[in-house]
């Protein structure tokens, strides 16, 4: 029998024990491996998932190429173990931002038009979403800068800087065939929805109906898959929900007080996840304290778990309440947070990660590019200890790195 005409029963087998890039390889062999691998995920293909780290360009680097790291575990420390580097990609990355990661999609920004886009850069599959102009609907400044009405005062904004400081992060929904989209942006942290066949965006839930904060803002949102609802989370750790049209909002957990909120060292941020049905909160302190030989570092992770309103009655009232219970052992999982949409991994099925660990990337706590440092790296959660993969000054520091996970799909 030719290698060409191996049974797809076969090669679906040999494919779960490869990784992306043995599988790119693979459909380059011969025309009708090409095929099938080009229709591997109605075939049932799975291949050994991998964790990437999309990094910035170096000077000089052309702005039409991407560059991942992927890590593996040597004498149980991460390590940086291959470069893969996918080059003259045109108009897909040219003049973009790069936003955030979803299950194998990049989320890009046009700097100019402000369009969001979907891009596997695997595939080189692209799929846009309306323009977040239509969501800010922008005066002009005499020099041709964005012109922003906030509290009254008029803020300009040329395009690098909007695109940079105005817009936090873009999440997808993964399982509803429309894909929809939830950008957090502006100087408060608001929330906008969108779906791939719409022509504008839409606001989201407020907070205004739930805060008792004046400086309450969004965080995080996260999208669960398995009752297609979107949760965010606050700077205040209240979490609310809502569906896929950004209606049928649900206060899951009122706000609590914040010791850090502008703690002089100390910068926070939260971030908000589901891992085996739990909902999870993820406190990242980095330490902001900047002196000639140290830059902004993240020094703890804590992970706390969601335990849902129980009544708790006195003598003279009854009365219901939640709390967040801290986690230490993330069993055979880890987290990944960062600009990217927070995601989780068992280390046996994605090899090359270490269990029991969160993940972290690049932080953005403000809307300022040049404070975001270099700050990538582990956080173990056995031993409290954190070890940086990436030297502060190894990378430029604009646009931040991202989790990725890539995919044929």
């Amino acid at each position: 029998m030719a290698w060409c005409d191996l049974p797809i029963d076969l090669l679906c087998c040999i494919s779960s024990h490869l990784s992306i890039i043995d599988l790119v390889r693979l459909s380059i062999v011969c025309t009708s491996w090409n095929f099938t691998l080009a229709n591997y995920a109605l075939l049932g293909f799975q291949c050994r998932p991998s964790t990437w780290l999309l990094l910035s360009n170096d000077v000089g680097e052309a702005s039409d190429t991407l560059t991942f790291c992927e890590l593996t575990i040597e004498r149980e420390e991460a390590i940086i173990s291959f470069h893969h580097r996918f080059s003259s990609l045109g108009s897909n990355t040219f003049g973009h931002r790069c936003f955030g990661s979803k299950d194998g999609w990049l989320v890009t920004l046009d700097k100019i038009d402000l369009q969001p886009r979907l891009f596997n850069p695997i595939t080189k599959t692209e799929i846009s979403l309306p323009s977040l102009l239509s969501l800010i609907e922008p005066q002009y400044a005499p020099d041709g800068s964005f012109r922003i009405s906030y509290n009254e005062i008029f803020l300009d904004f040329t395009p690098d800087d909007l695109c940079d400081m105005y817009f936090h992060k873009i999440i997808v929904s993964s399982n509803d065939s429309s894909r929809t989209a939830v950008v957090i942006f502006g100087i408060t942290k608001a929330l906008a929805l969108t779906r791939s066949e719409d022509l504008t965006w839409v606001l989201g839930p407020q907070l205004s109906p739930y805060n008792t904060e004046e400086e309450e803002q969004i965080e995080d949102v996260f999208y669960h898959e398995e009752n297609q609802r979107f949760f965010t989370i606050t700077n205040f750790s209240m979490v609310l929900s809502f569906d896929l049209n950004g209606q049928n909002v649900e206060l899951i957990c009122q706000n609590m007080p914040n010791p850090y909120y502008r703690t002089g060292n100390l910068d926070f941020m939260y971030y908000i996840a589901f891992m085996s049905g739990t909902l999870l909160r993820i406190e990242r302190a980095v330490d902001i304290t900047l002196d000639s030989h140290r830059y902004a570092k993240t020094t703890t992770i804590s992970v706390f778990k969601f335990v849902p309103a129980v009544v708790c009655s006195t003598s003279s009232s009854t009365s219901l309440y939640s709390q967040w219970i801290p986690v230490n052992d993330l069993e055979e999982y880890s987290l990944f947070v960062g600009c990217n949409q927070t995601f989780s991994l068992h280390h046996t099925v994605a090899t090359g990660i270490k269990p029991n660990c969160i993940y972290f990337a690049d932080h953005l706590s403000n809307m300022f590019p040049s404070d975001v440092e270099c700050d990538v790296g582990l956080f173990d959660l056995y031993n409290d200890q954190i070890q940086y993969i990436l030297h502060p000054y190894s990378r430029t520091n604009w646009p931040p790195s991202i989790w990725f996970t890539p995919s044929l799909s």
